[in-house]
């Protein structure tokens, strides 16, 4: 049986912008903070095996998932 993947939402229907992070922003966006993926992992509640399949491209992040995520980007950072 074929694993199923989840289809998600990655540009604006509207204007064509794309709206989910790719696997190697989220990856600098917790470099850029300072962090492991343990440390990124307990701080959005995850555990750092998902961390790691996201940074991978294996998993696609929620918009909540995401939304937390920005959190951790520095100030002054561009996060696209």
């Amino acid at each position: 049986m074929k694993p199923r993947h989840a289809m998600s939402l990655t540009h604006c229907p509207n204007c064509g912008a794309r709206i989910v992070p790719t696997p190697k922003e989220l990856k600098q966006w917790r470099l850029a903070a300072g962090l492991t993926q343990r440390q990124i992992a307990a701080r959005l509640k995850i555990t750092a095996g998902h961390v790691a399949y996201l940074e991978h491209g294996k998993r696609s992040p929620s918009a909540t998932l995401i939304a937390r995520y920005r959190k951790f980007i520095p100030s002054g950072g561009n996060p696209a």
